[in-house]
């Protein structure tokens, strides 16, 4: 009995600490290129996305994903417009060796129980709406977009650092999404496998922190 009830409160436990706050907001019209706009073209070589995952145990792995295209529209010396696209079959863990699993961590994470990138093997983010909003942290706008993962599409907003001039723009983010909310769902249910099991999958966390670079020249 007493281990029955261990079990029952680990689980309750873990949920409650796995509950991370939604991140997703409505989906919005995706601002279009002004014909009066200068476009420039986002370099993939000087450009990066990192992304971070860990469980509640503070496990970290993080690594990158590469960027196959992009663009960032500016008109009257401000970022108006622009996007960007994934290359999903491109995550890499920069945390670990082949010997510590760094290859079985990949596949994991590229395999149907995250982000299916033989499905869909790319993931997208489209600019909304552009504000100035400058922070004591540097950040000079809010940004907010449409981010598609695995066809699923929610709006997001956060503050980034925007930079404009005659040859370049170039912009940097850093913001937390809940996987959850575009179906990247890990861990299924007690009724599917056995508690052991169940607990060890779910200590991962919902939230995925990204870090994001953008330069782009005429």
């Amino acid at each position: 009995m007493k281990k029955l009830l261990y079990v029952f409160s680990a689980v309750i436990f873990l949920s409650a600490c796995n509950q991370a706050p939604k991140t997703a907001e409505e989906a919005k019209d995706v601002k279009t290129t002004a014909a009066e706009a200068t476009v420039f073209t986002v370099d993939k070589s000087a450009s990066a996305v990192k992304w971070e995952g860990a469980k509640i145990t503070e496990t970290v792995h993080f690594g990158t994903v590469n960027i196959s295209e992009g663009s960032l529209a500016v008109k009257d010396g401000q970022l108006d417009a622009g996007s960007f696209t994934l290359d999903m079959n491109s995550i890499v863990s920069l945390d670990l060796t082949e010997d510590d699993g760094k290859l079985k961590l990949e596949g994991h994470l590229k395999s149907g129980d995250f982000f299916m990138t033989e499905t869909y093997p790319t993931a997208k983010f489209e600019i909304t709406a552009v504000e100035a909003a400058p922070l004591q942290d540097g950040s000079t706008h809010k940004i907010s977009g449409n981010l598609t993962i695995k066809d699923v599409t929610n709006g997001i907003s956060f503050p980034a650092k925007v930079t404009i001039t005659d040859a370049m723009a170039e912009a940097s983010a850093k913001f937390l999404i809940n996987r959850n909310e575009w179906g990247v769902v890990w861990g299924g249910t007690k009724t599917e496998q056995g508690i052991k099991d169940y607990l060890q999958n779910n200590l991962i966390k919902d939230e995925i922190a990204f870090d994001v670079t953008l330069k782009a020249a005429k």
